[in-house]
């Protein structure tokens, strides 16, 4: 028993070191995002710092433990958000899903299209890298598949880092920022016992949607288990910004933590054809935001966001941090998640050759 303790200790000792030298990256790089005055510069700045350090060789990680903390607690921020007010915005959900439909579609084949023709990708490659989220899905299917799994899995991870990296501050050039979106209320004392409970709600939902599989299990089931305690009144401390900070840190250094153990070569030879399938990417979803937000009365960038080809945690996140409606946000990238495991099967068969298809 004595020797199985030591070699825990032994091994935890390289696995703090490293997340102590990833977080301590990650808020370097914060920090000089908030100098810069860049808008999400608590999560943007870390995937920026940590990824150009993973790129750079340091061997960076975040444990899968405290990973899903962070999630748990910054899924239980965004259920304080949950008002009755913001629950009656859910009437306008079916008409804006049935736009984000027809915009998954709309960017997979153009995405496929601009790689496969701009690029010379060969189809599956292709069709593959152009599926809009829900990475760890398509990975998987890359590895079973024809297709150059390595270049599928940098277009997916640069597109989601570069989501969180540059999208604030796109929206930032159209005069949206956390400021300008809408006040919170804040005037409300923060009661601590308060936030206790919500972080035990948030835990329990957590734990109650990790059971069922939903997907980003912790981030959602937390923010629906907070969300109910709020959305009744039970609970009604509001949280203040700054202890948002340090679950920011952490997910935006786990998203620039995908970058290692990737040849920086290959990143760099793949460099364009990323670009360019964001780019297309991001402009398709913009198309389909500007009306479906007209028709609802919303914000072109809340429905921006809700439309983005990115992750389902890391929008989510990036709505709260941007003073968007995370639920609203987070609801439609789930959505979008759920789809694809129908809408995907169905993209690689269709046009393909049979040997093609049957691989």
């Amino acid at each position: 028993m004595r020797a199985d303790w030591r070699q825990q200790l032994l091994g935890a000792g390289p696995v703090l070191g490293r997340l102590l030298l990833t977080l301590t990256v990650g808020i370097v790089g914060g920090l000089i995002f908030f100098l810069l005055g860049l808008p999400a510069a608590w999560l943007s700045g870390p995937a920026v710092s940590v990824a150009g350090a993973s790129i750079a060789g340091l061997q960076l990680s975040i444990p899968n433990p405290v990973r899903q903390a962070a999630f748990i607690f910054l899924g239980s921020t965004m259920g304080s958000a949950m008002t009755p007010e913001t629950l009656a915005l859910m009437a306008r959900w079916p008409i804006s899903i049935a736009g984000l439909a027809a915009c998954v579609i709309g960017i997979m084949i153009c995405c496929s299209a601009y790689l496969q023709y701009v690029h010379g990708y060969d189809r599956i490659t292709a069709r593959l890298a152009s599926v809009p989220g829900a990475l760890p899905y398509v990975l998987a299917l890359a590895a079973e598949s024809r297709g150059d799994q390595y270049r599928i899995t940098i277009i997916q991870i640069f597109r989601l880092a570069a989501l969180l990296i540059f999208l604030p501050s796109v929206l930032a050039l159209f005069g949206y920022t956390a400021e300008s979106a809408p006040p919170e209320h804040h005037a409300a004392p923060v009661r601590l016992t308060e936030v206790v409970l919500m972080l035990l709600g948030g835990a329990a939902g957590a734990y109650v949607f990790t059971r069922i599989k939903a997907p980003a299990a912790s981030l959602f089931g937390s923010m629906v288990g907070a969300g109910l305690l709020y959305a009744t009144g039970t609970l009604s401390s509001p949280i203040p910004d700054w202890l948002l900070l340090p679950g920011f840190v952490v997910i935006g250094a786990t998203v620039g933590t995908n970058f290692s153990g990737i040849d920086r070569y290959l990143i760099f030879d793949t460099l364009l054809a990323s670009i360019g399938s964001l780019l297309v990417g991001a402009a398709v979803a913009f198309v389909f935001a500007v009306p479906i937000a007209w028709l609802l009365g919303l914000t072109v960038a809340q429905l921006w966001l809700a439309y983005s080809p990115g992750g389902v945690d890391v929008m989510t996140i990036m709505a709260m941090a941007l003073g968007l409606d995370p639920a609203f946000v987070g609801g439609h990238h789930v959505a979008r998640f759920i789809g694809l495991g129908f809408i995907v099967p169905i993209w690689l068969r269709i046009g393909m050759p049979r040997q093609e298809r049957d691989q």
